[in-house]
């Protein structure tokens, strides 16, 4: 027996064009989703933790000698009178160091790193509402570069803290600081790795190393997870490359602040 099979093609093939044209488009590529839902991500971290980020000035006053000669120089010569004052008087300086600190308690705790307030004798804390208040230098740890600084504000919105021992190389990473006093700077990256150790000078070597932008001025401020989770204080970069940052685990910084917390 001899089938006739072309009529039936013709007609599934009709059907199928049908259903093209009256069925309703599918659903946009995981790939869109995924980066708008990200983008979102970013987004609310920046609105949930911006209010919580400060920028710091540490200013102290100290005594300059003029360029010039020594006492000494001219002693014993015929010039000795004649010169004697040529180096001038001291000149007080007032010198502005910049950094920046994340509020961790409602009742102005400020955690921040000391190599920002070390040596200060005025701390003007810079509130992201824009008040600029003096703060007060409660703790600090030279081994572990933490500080702790309060002011005499309540009410504030403290950032989370997360748990640093459960981040992951990979994962993303976001710091909020004032690099270069350009504050509410926000900069986003991985998590390049954790327990770097052997960095600076007579540190402690337990750092997180992230490639989200840092830069001078960032020190003192929150490394974040995507959740808007404080997971480490960022303290400084490497001179030899970009994109190399390094930050104190928070689980670290809660240990050494705790009994500064009354």
């Amino acid at each position: 027996m001899h089938l006739n099979v072309r009529p039936f093609g013709v007609a599934l093939g009709l059907a199928a064009l049908l259903l093209l044209f009256t069925c309703p488009p599918g659903p946009h590529p995981a790939q869109g989703a995924t980066a708008l839902g990200l983008q979102d991500d970013f987004i609310r971290v920046a609105e949930q933790v911006m209010p919580s980020v400060v920028s710091l000035k540490a200013i102290r006053v100290v005594t300059v000698q003029p360029m010039g000669p020594s006492e000494d120089f001219f002693r014993g010569t015929p010039f000795e009178g004649a010169f004697r004052e040529m180096g001038g008087q001291p000149i007080r300086r007032r010198l502005v160091g910049q950094g920046s600190g994340v509020i961790i308690d409602p009742r102005g705790y400020i955690l921040t790193n000391n190599h920002v307030v070390a040596g200060s004798q005025q701390l003007q804390v810079h509130l992201n509402d824009g008040r600029e208040v003096t703060g007060r230098l409660v703790g600090a740890d030279p081994r572990f570069d933490i500080a702790l600084v309060q002011v005499p504000v309540t009410g504030l919105r403290a950032a989370r803290l997360g748990d640093s021992t459960q981040i992951r190389v990979g994962q993303w990473a976001v710091a909020i600081g004032s690099p270069f006093g350009l504050e509410k700077t926000m900069t986003v990256g991985i998590i390049s790795a954790t327990g770097r150790r052997g960095l600076g000078k007579g540190t402690y070597g337990d750092f997180i190393q992230t490639d989200a932008s840092i830069n001078p001025g960032n020190s003192g401020g929150p490394l974040l997870d995507i959740n808007g989770q404080v997971v480490g204080i960022n303290s400084m970069i490497s001179a030899q490359g970009q994109g190399i940052g390094f930050a104190i685990p928070i689980n670290l910084a809660r240990q050494i602040i705790a009994p500064w917390i009354k």
